[in-house]
């Protein structure tokens, strides 16, 4: 059977709990304080069978000083009923109402004019004509209009029968998927424990599934489930529940809380929003201006920081970051409503674009462009727009998050015009082609800045504005296209041949250094007496790329060495016949046999381990099997 959560509205004194008993015979009123005083402080729950749906009844307080509470009741509403007095027609909390379900996202609303036998039948045609002109600035401009009585029964079976058909067409506009339960209520049931209740958004849940209490991050699990006063293993989206947690007391939950699915919702000092300001708000909403920020069962002072001008006009819209002083949880999507402080009262509404407001170092320009994407439920502009913030790459996580979309439907969106960078970042495939051409035309630049350098160092290719994971991705695609060597910290293209750049004078010089080395075996010369050219430098790294010689590094004495590869290969050949087989020897024999010092010995043994000639066991080594 299809559930459809009902918000009771309307001015103080309008009847609105007394309907809500004629429609279910329930009293919501539970208070001894409403009951003496004859006014809901608290929203009332109730509940009625109407054809093929199980309508909830959330009687929300009518008086404005109770608007929190109003709006607390509102949280996951489908749709509205407003309540509105034949005898007294709309006054002012009834507009305040009104806007604020409106502003809530709740779509759908039926007007019951209650206290009907007080008015003479035919002046029901003016009191309509006069509702039908207070409501024509709203969106519930055609809302179905009926008379009733509580008292009398008059039409009361009539609006059971509307709201029946107004809850099956209802669809609500559930951005998220997942369980999300503002908490309005906590208990302590005897026997039982801990109880929350609330109107249960995003996913079903079941008895023993595992829940997150947001504003502690403690976890929990569901003992128990009631809805509408009866125990069950599952309830679903839209229902009124009570969940009796295990582990948690009473104690540590407010209403206000909330409880959802784990790994699904994170808590955030910022988000992102689209503001509408009411056309009749009194004066403009200002730049860092402090508001009332009403979302789900929870109220949070923010600051308002717009993103473009210094005001927000009435009847105008925006974006703009709301700023809390403490972490809060909602989700894409949600609904809030925005208060001046003072005077206190309703000025607006804003929908939630980005509950997870990370600060970056974008452009005001570039959020600007997410933000709309985001409002329009554009995925591949929101992952388009998401990657220009992030130097070319956007997670899969923040474009789900602002599409409002599952991981598996946001791949299948992207896939003809992005490619994974890795498991959890995306890029825009036109980028990366981008990237890939400028990253080649710096290497060629360099290429032909130094023309005797072999190598490059991978650091001065990084593009500019580009993030390092969508650098690696780039080298890795150039090196499987034969368009890029990668040497460890080093690049280079692979038709530079600085070998062809010589000139006759290089060229000697080079063969020189090769046979100094040489001619050096096992005790290379000093690097300052042996480059002593402004060539030098590059004409050794020309050795050692053509692997005439081999760069060792003495760790321990900070030095860089060099020795011609044949000495090297040399010196593993005497090894190896001073200690066949698997004959262990130390670093010191190996000094003694080789005739060189420790200051070398060291470099070079460890340079074998690396190629696996030695195998190193402790404090000595023997000779791998060839």
């Amino acid at each position: 059977m299809k559930t459809c959560p009902v918000i009771v509205i309307g001015h103080v004194d309008h009847g609105k709990t007394s309907l809500v008993r004629a429609l279910t015979g329930m009293e919501t009123d539970r208070l001894p304080e409403e009951k003496a005083r004859g006014l809901s402080i608290t929203p009332g729950f109730a509940y009625r069978q109407c054809g093929d749906v199980m309508v909830d009844f959330i009687d929300a307080p009518g008086h404005e000083d109770f608007v929190r509470a109003m709006v607390s009741g509102a949280s996951g509403a489908r749709a509205a009923l407003l309540v509105i007095s034949a005898a007294d027609g709309v006054q002012a909390q009834t507009l305040e109402h009104l806007q604020i379900v409106e502003s809530l996202g709740i779509h759908e609303a039926i007007v019951a004019v209650t206290k009907s036998d007080r008015l003479p039948n035919t002046e029901h045609a003016t009191r309509e004509a006069e509702l039908r002109a207070a409501l024509s600035g709203t969106r519930y401009h055609d809302a179905q209009i009926i008379f009733c009585s509580s008292t009398t029964g008059q039409g009361i079976g009539a609006l059971g029968d509307a709201l029946g058909h107004l809850g099956l067409g209802s669809t609500g506009t559930e951005p998220v998927s997942a369980a999300f339960l503002p908490v309005d209520r906590v208990f302590v049931a005897q026997g039982r424990g801990t109880v929350v209740t609330g109107t249960l958004r995003g996913g079903s849940i079941r008895v023993d599934d595992a829940l997150v209490l947001a504003s502690k991050q403690r976890s929990t699990t569901i003992r128990g489930i009631q809805v509408r006063g009866q125990e069950t293993s599952q309830a679903n989206p839209g229902e009124r529940v009570a969940l009796n947690l295990r582990g948690i007391a009473a104690i540590e939950i407010k209403p206000g809380d909330i409880v959802h699915a784990p790994d699904t919702f994170a808590p955030s000092s910022q988000c992102d929003v689209s503001i509408s300001l009411s056309p009749s708000a009194r004066r403009p909403l200002k730049h860092m201006q402090q508001v009332r920020v009403m979302h789900g069962t929870a109220h949070s002072v923010a600051s308002l920081r717009l993103f473009e001008g210094e005001q927000l006009s009435p009847g105008a819209s925006a974006f703009a970051r709301l700023r809390f002083p403490a972490a809060i949880t909602n989700f894409a999507g949600q609904h809030a409503i925005i208060r001046c402080l003072s005077p206190a009262e309703t000025i607006g509404g804003a929908i939630i674009l980005d509950p997870f407001a990370a600060s970056n170092k974008a452009s005001k320009k570039q959020r600007l462009e997410t933000l709309k994407a985001a409002q329009l439920g554009d995925t591949r502009g929101i992952a388009a727009a998401l990657a220009r913030e992030h130097m070319g790459i956007a997670r899969i996580t923040d474009i789900c998050r602002l599409a409002r979309s599952p991981a598996a439907s946001v791949r299948e969106e992207l896939a003809a015009m992005f490619i994974d960078v890795t498991d959890t970042l995306v890029a825009e495939s036109s980028t990366v082609e981008e990237v890939k051409e400028a990253y080649i035309a710096r290497l060629q630049s360099y290429h032909a800045t130094c023309l005797l350098k072999p190598l490059a160092p991978r650091a001065h290719m990084h593009v500019p504005h580009t993030a390092q994971a969508l650098i690696e991705l780039v080298e890795a695609m150039l090196v499987l296209e034969g368009k890029l060597v990668i040497s460890g910290t080093d690049v280079a293209l692979p038709t530079h041949a600085p070998l062809h750049y010589l000139t006759v004078q290089q060229q000697e010089r080079m063969a020189c250094m090769a046979a100094k080395l040489k001619e050096s075996g096992l005790a290379p010369p000093a690097p300052d007496t042996f480059i002593t050219g402004p060539d030098d430098a590059d004409l050794l790294a020309l050795l050692i790329h053509e692997g005439t010689a081999i760069r060792l590094n003495n760790v321990s004495l900070r030095q860089s060495l060099a020795f011609h590869a044949d000495a090297i290969a040399a010196a593993a050949r005497t090894l190896r016949s001073a200690y066949p087989g698997q004959t262990s020897f130390t670093t010191g024999e190996a000094r003694s046999t080789l005739k060189t010092t420790r200051k070398f010995i060291v470099p070079i043994l460890e340079h074998l381990d690396s190629r696996g000639t030695t195998i190193r066991t402790g404090d000595t080594r023997y000779m791998a099997d060839v």
